[in-house]
């Protein structure tokens, strides 16, 4: 494998690795305050929440998807051999990529979506609302 290819893994890699990150991190965040703004929230706001957790949860297993394929790709199973040069480009790779950044960046607009709720509500009192 040319220097290349390797470069272009390690970068397919790498970009995996942080938007897991990246979207587990907002998951921890957003769960671990969110005693301070989804109660005052109604019910589409609430669902909005949940659909932000699905979302960014959606995101982490095609990351992880698409480490497995990279990973395949490079090794392939025993027993069949490989007479192609592997590459990122394959539908193995890049479907689950895809899907990877596509419900990450749908998980963050309705992140935006949701704290521009959270602020149009205005300050919460104490007690319901």
């Amino acid at each position: 494998m040319d220097e290349n290819t390797k470069i272009a893994f390690d970068f397919a890699r790498d970009t995996t690795k942080q938007l897991i990150a990246l979207a587990t991190g907002i998951i921890a965040f957003t769960i671990t305050f969110s005693k301070d703004f989804i109660r005052p929230l109604d019910m589409a706001d609430r669902i909005l929440a949940s659909l932000c957790w699905v979302m960014f949860l959606l995101s982490v297993l095609f990351g992880l998807w698409t480490l497995l394929a990279l990973t395949g790709t490079l090794e392939p199973q025993a027993g069949r051999e490989s007479t192609s040069t592997p590459s990122i480009r394959g539908s193995n790779v890049t479907l689950p990529s895809k899907f990877q950044v596509i419900t990450f960046f749908v998980g963050l607009l309705l992140t935006v979506l949701l704290g521009i709720a959270v602020i149009l509500q205005g300050p919460v009192g104490p007690g319901p609302r």
